[in-house]
C-alpha cells in the first residue's frame, strides 16, 4: 500500500474526530514528543497530556465559529520515505447546512506506526483563518 493509500484514510479518521470534539483521540494521531508550529509560534510537546491540552485549545476556537464539518479537501504527498512522510493536507471547516465555511493548509511531517499506520510528529499550520 503507497502512502497516499494509507494518509487520506488517515486524516478522513482525524478529521473524524475533531469532529467528535473527541481530543483524546485526535492526541493519539501523534507521536511524543511532537511539533506544532502555528501563527509563528512553535511549540515542543513532550508528553499525550501536553497534546490533549494544545488540541483542546483549538477545539474551543473550533466551538467558538460553531465548526460542525471538518474534511481534508487534498491530501499531497510531497515526500515519501522509508521511515516519514511529508504530507500537506487543505481542510475545510464548515457548518452542516450552511454555506460558510474555512479554508486552510497544514503540512505535516509523519512516521509509520504499526497501530494506526501514521502518527504525526509536527504539524504546521499555514493559511489558517485564526
Amino acid at each position: 500500500m503507497t502512502a497516499e493509500e494509507t494518509l487520506r484514510p488517515f486524516f478522513e479518521r482525524y478529521a473524524e474526530a475533531f469532529e467528535a470534539y473527541d481530543a483524546d483521540t485526535v492526541a493519539g494521531c501523534f507521536v511524543m514528543p511532537c511539533l506544532f508550529v502555528r501563527n509563528g509560534a512553535t511549540e515542543a510537546v513532550a508528553t499525550r497530556a501536553g497534546v490533549v491540552a494544545s488540541v483542546r485549545e483549538l477545539l474551543a476556537l473550533h466551538r467558538a465559529w460553531d465548526v460542525q464539518t471538518i474534511a481534508p479537501a487534498a491530501v499531497v504527498v510531497l515526500e515519501d520515505g522509508p521511515r516519514h512522510a511529508l504530507v500537506r493536507v487543505d481542510w475545510r471547516l464548515g457548518r452542516t447546512r450552511s454555506k460558510m465555511s474555512w479554508s486552510f493548509a497544514t503540512t505535516y511531517a509523519l512516521v509509520p506506526d504499526a497501530e494506526t499506520d501514521w502518527r504525526i510528529a509536527a504539524a504546521l499550520t499555514h493559511d489558517a483563518p485564526f
